[in-house]
């Protein structure tokens, strides 16, 4: 049973770090927290519910191509949200940006329950993943592994894209110095965008894959947004590498800690996100904090 249950706290910790990755990627570029991050999840998912039975219903194929379109429509929609609003307040007070982005969350919200209604939905695992792989006495379900998968190659493709290409380029030196790389000619505005539209698509590729997983509501957003914020934390904001790392803790402990103590799974991640913030905090002083 805890081999099952490790699967499935990777697997979720890979949904986690999708989110997370998207949220910290923004922040590192724009100094922007987005709290509406998880609606772009949230949305996520309700749209590839809404694709799936149009795009080969029952299939694996026509699964992911769901996941797929769902994230690219969740990435227009994230772009539009950037141009038409946060444009306007970058380099404005913290304030300005909470109110902004918390705005979304409540226009989102009121948009899916006026589109699919108040009750939880279900998306349909595809039929080739129903199965499990029996190892020794154990048996393991098909659909974590192959989301674990799923996530690992997009997770390749993220680093591999800000490591060896261009835009990925720009994007860690917009990162490290903004100033700079407008001095330099880079069109500032573009790599806010485009990093945006990345951070949601990840936000919505994450939201539709781990559909199946559960219900399908519109209170995903505040439960998915309170676990993407612990994995920034521990892994630091705009630290992609450390954030791969905090949603891996995050998720093992999480299915860890509920097989073994349900009541306190929850306090134990807060409780590493503290034991993180004391330790960074006597790093930086060289003692005690005060």
């Amino acid at each position: 049973m805890i081999w099952v249950q490790l699967v499935n706290g990777l697997m979720e910790g890979m949904m986690l770090f999708l989110i997370a990755s998207g949220l910290t990627l923004i922040f590192g570029v724009s100094r922007i927290v987005n709290f509406a991050h998880g609606s772009l999840y949230m949305l996520g998912a309700f749209l590839t519910y809404a694709f799936v039975p149009l795009i080969a219903p029952g299939t694996v194929a026509g699964f992911f191509a769901a996941v797929l379109a769902a994230g690219l429509v969740t990435a227009v929609i994230g772009t539009a949200f950037e141009v038409l609003a946060l444009r306007r307040i970058y380099g404005r007070d913290s304030l300005m940006q909470l109110i902004i982005t918390v705005a979304l969350v409540f226009i989102i919200r009121d948009l899916v329950r006026w589109i699919w209604g108040p009750n939880s939905l279900m998306v349909p695992v595809p039929d080739a993943l129903l199965g499990a792989w029996v190892v020794g006495e154990t048996w393991f379900p098909l659909f974590p592994f192959v989301i674990f998968a799923a996530g690992l190659v997009v997770v390749v493709a993220m680093i591999g894209t800000i490591r060896f290409t261009r835009a990925g380029i720009l994007l860690r030196a917009a990162t490290d110095d903004r100033g700079m790389v407008a001095l330099l000619g880079s069109n500032e505005k573009l790599i806010f965008t485009g990093v945006f539209a990345a951070g949601s698509f990840l936000a919505g590729i994450a939201g539709g894959m781990a559909a199946p997983y559960g219900d399908v509501n519109y209170l995903l957003d505040t439960t998915v947004i309170v676990s993407a914020f612990i994995v920034c934390v521990i892994g630091g904001m705009g630290n992609l590498y450390g954030a791969l790392a905090g949603a891996m803790v995050v998720g093992l402990t999480k299915a860890v800690g509920v097989m073994y103590f349900p009541r306190l799974s929850m306090m134990l991640i807060f409780l590493i996100m503290a034991a993180v913030l004391v330790a960074r905090s006597m790093g930086r002083q060289g003692g005690p904090a005060r």
